[in-house]
């Protein structure tokens, strides 16, 4: 351990109540500080101070020990810039990891001393903002969210509200008037908050949302329209081959088409895309049907549709127009059956077919695409090499597939 022996020398201080000099010395004792390490050895600073009387007859204080406001603060046992240092690796590493890393740097201390720090930190005080940007975030993603307050000439997160509402919002613009622009989302609730809350402010559309927007809107229009005109052209009827039997297929119900404009519920912009994906998908299963009973093939029909065979096959075998099934979750039907299928693995049954069999006997739905998916990486760790794909002859370019609404957008 290095000690470092000081003194301060000057002729008065100032009395800590009145501020008034004094030069009259009562006593002096020394102040033994902890400074920084020098090469991983802990210094010890040994600092004589003196105590003074204090001569000012409307002062209650009548003596008081010299301050050294740049070395160390009143009563403190550690000098400023190593307080700092603590407070520091605090805010970085915690109390516990925070205290093992300064004693391995020569400063030791409990974690206790060093979760004191942090929280006696008084971060410098930064200039109010002018210019912010507020979105929501997800405290539990789909259940409670907040709104983020970012002071966007900083780049840095200021506030955290507990929740959305224009409310909050209008109460913490008429906590900051100092804010001048306010960048935001097309929320309802936060276009009234800043309205109520400053109104002199301008508000702009951040550019992430505004692109959101004008895809949604794309999709939209796109979606009122049964024939793309991108689709490839349609070949006579008479020059095709004769098709397969279409399967009987039922009229559609009611509940089948889409909802009246005066029915659309008046939800949110996804509610709005979902039912025109709806929509879309209505009207290319109108289509499919009208083109089959004309005599298309599925290649023909799945090509000016925008769909695959396989689906319009799915379509033709249901009795009306398939609805889809909301998602409850991102948990797959497979997952509880990965253990068995994994003890199966390594029982040394490698087919695909066979567990998929062995998974519909117990409750399983999902399809045989499914299982074969989750064996094909654990079948090229046993191969211990990546699927090549076959080398054929090059085959005449297809006719470029229809697209969707969506893939348009």
């Amino acid at each position: 351990m290095f000690a470092l022996d000081g003194k301060v020398t000057a002729p008065t201080a100032p009395c800590p109540t009145c501020a008034q000099p004094a030069a009259r010395v009562h006593s002096g004792y020394r102040r033994t500080l902890a400074d920084l390490p020098w090469a991983t050895l802990p210094v010890c600073l040994s600092l004589q101070v003196r105590r003074f009387f204090c001569d000012t007859p409307s002062c209650g204080r009548r003596t008081f020990t010299e301050r050294v406001p740049t070395v160390a603060r009143p009563y403190a046992h550690t000098t400023t810039r190593a307080s700092q240092a603590q407070c520091d690796t605090g805010l970085a590493q915690g109390g516990a990891a925070g205290a093992r890393q300064l004693a391995r740097q020569g400063l030791p201390g409990s974690r206790q001393t060093v979760l004191r720090r942090v929280r006696d930190y008084q971060p410098a005080s930064q200039p109010a903002p002018r210019v912010i940007g507020i979105d929501d975030w997800a405290k539990r993603k789909g259940h409670t969210y907040g709104t983020i307050v970012v002071d966007l000439d900083r780049r840095c997160p200021i506030d955290l509200l507990e929740d959305r509402t224009s409310e909050t919002v209008a109460a913490w613009l008429q906590a900051h008037p100092e804010v001048r622009v306010v960048a935001r989302d097309r929320a309802e609730a936060y276009a009234s908050g800043v309205t109520h809350g400053a109104p002199d402010a301008v508000q702009v559309a951040d550019r992430w949302h505004l692109l959101k927007n004008l895809r949604e809107a794309v999709e939209v229009e796109l979606c009122q329209r049964p024939i793309l005109p991108w689709a490839p052209p349609l070949p006579e009827a008479e020059s095709l081959l004769p098709a397969a039997p279409v399967p009987p297929v039922l009229e559609t119900t009611g509940t089948a088409h889409p909802l009246p404009a005066a029915e659309t519920p008046s939800g949110s912009r996804a509610d709005v895309a979902r039912l025109a994906r709806r929509a879309q998908r209505l009207a290319q299963y109108e289509r499919a049907r009208a083109l089959r009973h004309q005599g298309y093939t599925w290649a023909v029909v799945a090509q000016q549709v925008g769909v695959r065979p396989r689906t319009l096959r799915y379509w033709f075998a249901r009795a009306c127009f398939p609805e889809r099934k909301r998602r409850t979750g991102d948990r797959s039907g497979l997952d509880p059956y990965r253990a068995y299928l994994w003890q199966r693995w390594e029982a040394g049954e490698h087919s695909a077919t066979q567990l998929w069999h062995e998974l519909r006997a117990q409750g399983f739905r999902g399809s045989y695409r499914g299982v074969a998916r989750v064996l094909a990486p654990w079948r090229q760790r046993k191969t211990g090499r990546q699927r090549r794909p076959a080398t054929a002859a090059a085959p005449t370019p297809p006719a470029p597939p229809a697209l969707t609404a969506r893939q348009m957008a």
